[in-house]
């Protein structure tokens, strides 16, 4: 775990169900961030900028997510209902093998700095989860782990790279 984003390791909410919370440090203002992730969740491919994640816009708000795991699965899921509250929080809902509720709350640190508290809960469907979740459970925490801090560390580099200056000199016009 990052320390300075600690993670939840999953609540044992039941079999195959998971509670997990993380914080994402951003090099950025709350401001910044959250137009720069609204025109993303607009674009056709939302995660663009996360490693890992391929994506592609659905129909009205849904977003079809294929999550690779560092130690080799996927993870289909479809993300809809999607709730802005602007500059606050986003909620959300997944089916796939990903089935339960998202949030992600906003909060300014200072001028140039801002935090996203992430907040899964999920049942994991695939059958093979299920058969394996005894033992493989702490894998399957590690891994959703890696997967949000590798989300973290590629959202700072997208938020000072030149593709995002670019997307919001777009906008500004």
């Amino acid at each position: 775990m990052n320390p300075r984003s600690p993670t939840n390791p999953g609540s044992d909410t039941g079999p195959s169900r998971y509670s997990f919370t993380s914080r994402w440090h951003l090099r950025a203002s709350r401001d910044q961030v959250w137009e720069e992730l609204d025109a993303l969740l607009a674009s056709d491919d939302p995660f663009v900028w996360w490693p890992g994640l391929r994506s592609r816009r659905g129909e009205g708000d849904e977003i079809h997510v294929t999550a690779s795991s560092p130690v080799g699965y996927r993870l289909r899921f479809r993300l809809h209902d999607l709730v802005e509250t602007p500059r606050d929080r986003v909620t959300l809902r997944s089916d796939g093998d990903l089935s339960g509720t998202a949030t992600m709350a906003f909060a300014p640190v200072d001028a140039g700095h801002s935090t996203i508290d992430v907040t899964w809960d999920v049942e994991a469907t695939p059958r093979w989860m299920h058969a394996t979740e005894r033992l493989l459970r702490p894998v399957f925490v590690l891994a959703h782990d890696a997967v949000m801090r590798r989300g973290e560390r590629a959202l700072n580099a997208w938020l000072t790279s030149s593709a995002a200056r670019a997307s919001r000199r777009r906008r500004r016009r």
